[in-house]
């Protein structure tokens, strides 16, 4: 049953990825996590048509990370509020025809459905601006106008610094318009100071979805779709989900693929689930690639296929290119959003900016995708819930002989529960690999959980030597984790793991020390 007020099933399933076709109750029904700041720039875009002092918003976070979700939200609440001291005005999300400050003006008078003929028409372009503001000043009738602009870094790529300078001019000498406006990061237009809109827009950064904040949006829109199978099956897909999302964050748009994806699956395997959802990120990830000139595509491409963060000397070797051509490419791509840098110490390490595009591009390799699965599956074992009580007699020997060999490693007999893990993979030599696995992540919670570890190390050892090479990768987060505690350095996150990873085994960290002083830096 859904909730009061909710709209109504399937109403969703033809626009879910462009909210800008959503209605203002649909909207505010998938709207998680960002109720506060929704509320703060309302009440800010209130305040500045009450004071005549404009307001300038940037919301910057990577590909759906839901910018245009609260873009929408906030033009229908301002439309709905606001309308008595407020024009709303909603650019497209693709504005490929603005390259002027006077194409700018013409949109918005477009857009309030005014006429713009007469002023097109006008032979001299500084004439057509300066008109097109006077009719746009005489429209608001006292009100003020806020503009929402999508993409906004695409409408300064487009635009030379004179036309951003009017525009800039225009802004600050009619305190007329407010704008609020989304790019997936700072770009050089709004960070580098000589650009004329340097330190001009107020930023707001959105932050991931926290799980369970997550986990609500996906059930929300299956309440919106009449999905009644995934609600009723949710306790059982929702390990697997803790999981995926641990591995590749909580964007919005993650959330509602991952819904999507196990539904049209019907499976609780994640692995399944993950690749298919990698497999629809091709195109958009293909147009990234495709907008890059030659050397800064090579470069960030190696960047992507590389296991760890890259040095610009490392990057220059690999990619057979000379070291200052790298150097400055590297600041291009930084500037535009492609990659972020790690200062450690004597050397800066690169990664990509978005952790999806690395792991969409080591999908795409077979490396990689062998990489990707072993994590995925020890995130499947490690979120399972009553793992350790798998069915079967010799699933049982095999808990119950681990049960024994924690006693055994906790009270410091590390040759008896040596001894006895090593008498649990006997048990378990005829069970599936998954229902092992299971066995084994229930076994090392219960020791990572009390924090020694040298007793995790010992359990390790011990399970890798009755295991088999194969379990050394499935725990490799464990191991990881162990090395951070004991070089107690958080620089270990950014030298030999992926961002991805660092979730992961940050979460593990956290439990042997029981507090945040080695989680990872932003």
């Amino acid at each position: 049953m859904l909730p009061v007020g909710s709209p109504s099933p399937g109403s969703t399933a033809a626009c879910r990825h462009s909210p800008g076709a959503l209605d203002d109750e649909t909207l505010r029904y998938l709207l998680v996590g960002r109720e506060n700041l929704l509320g703060e720039m309302l009440e800010e875009l209130d305040q500045a048509s009450r004071s005549g002092t404009p307001r300038f918003f940037l919301l910057t976070g990577s590909h759906g990370a839901g910018k245009s979700h609260l873009l929408s939200l906030l033009y229908h609440r301002v439309q709905g509020e606001l309308s008595e001291r407020v024009i709303p005005v909603r650019l497209a999300e693709e504005e490929y025809s603005i390259f002027r400050a006077s194409d700018f003006f013409l949109r918005v008078l477009e857009e309030m459905g005014i006429d713009t003929s007469t002023i097109a028409a006008l032979d001299d372009d500084p004439l057509v601006r300066d008109v097109a503001v006077d009719t746009l000043t005489e429209a608001a009738a006292g009100r003020q106008i806020a503009i929402f602009a999508d993409n906004v870094h695409e409408l300064f790529t487009q635009m030379d610094s004179s036309e951003t300078q009017a525009l800039r001019s225009i802004f600050q000498r009619t305190d007329l318009f407010s704008v609020v406006a989304s790019a997936p990061s700072l770009f050089p237009g709004v960070a580098d100071h000589d650009e004329p809109f340097y330190n001009f827009f107020r930023v707001f950064h959105l932050r991931e979805l926290e799980h369970a904040e997550a986990k609500e949006l996906m059930q929300r829109v299956a309440r919106l779709d009449g999905n009644t199978a995934f609600i009723e099956n949710f306790p059982d897909y929702e390990p697997g989900i803790e999981g995926l999302l641990h591995l590749a964050g909580g964007s919005p748009r993650l959330a509602v693929q991952a819904y999507e994806a196990v539904s049209r699956c019907g499976t609780r395997d994640m692995g399944v689930v993950f690749f298919r959802m990698m497999d629809e990120q091709t195109p958009y990830y293909r147009e990234v690639f495709g907008r890059l000139p030659g050397q800064r595509r090579l470069i960030f491409d190696t960047i992507l296929s590389a296991d760890t963060p890259l040095t610009p000397k490392d990057i220059a070797e690999r990619a057979r290119l000379n070291p200052a051509t790298v150097t400055a490419q590297l600041r291009r791509l930084e500037a535009d959003g492609y990659v972020v840098s790690r200062p450690m110490r004597k050397r800066t390490s690169y990664e990509v900016r978005d952790r999806l595009f690395w792991l969409w591009r080591a999908m795409r390799r077979p490396a990689g995708r062998d990489r990707v699965s072993a994590l995925i599956e020890f995130l499947e074992a490690w979120h399972e819930r009553g793992a350790s009580h798998a069915a079967g007699t010799r699933a049982q020997m095999a808990r119950l002989s681990l049960d024994r060999a924690r006693e055994e490693l906790l009270d410091g007999n590390e040759a008896n529960g040596l001894s006895l893990i090593g008498e649990a993979y006997v048990h378990a030599e005829d069970l599936d690999p998954g229902t092992v696995r299971r066995i084994t992540a229930g076994f090392l919670k219960g020791i990572v959980g009390e924090g020694r570890v040298g007793v995790i190390k010992s359990a390790v050892r011990g399970i890798v030597a009755s295991g088999g090479a194969g379990f050394e990768g499935f725990l490799k987060p464990v191991a990881d984790a162990v090395a951070i505690v004991e070089a107690n350095n958080t620089r270990l996150y950014y030298t030999r793991l992926q961002p991805e990873e660092r979730a992961v085994v940050a979460g593990i960290v956290r439990v042997i020390t029981g507090s945040e002083e080695l989680a990872p830096g932003l």
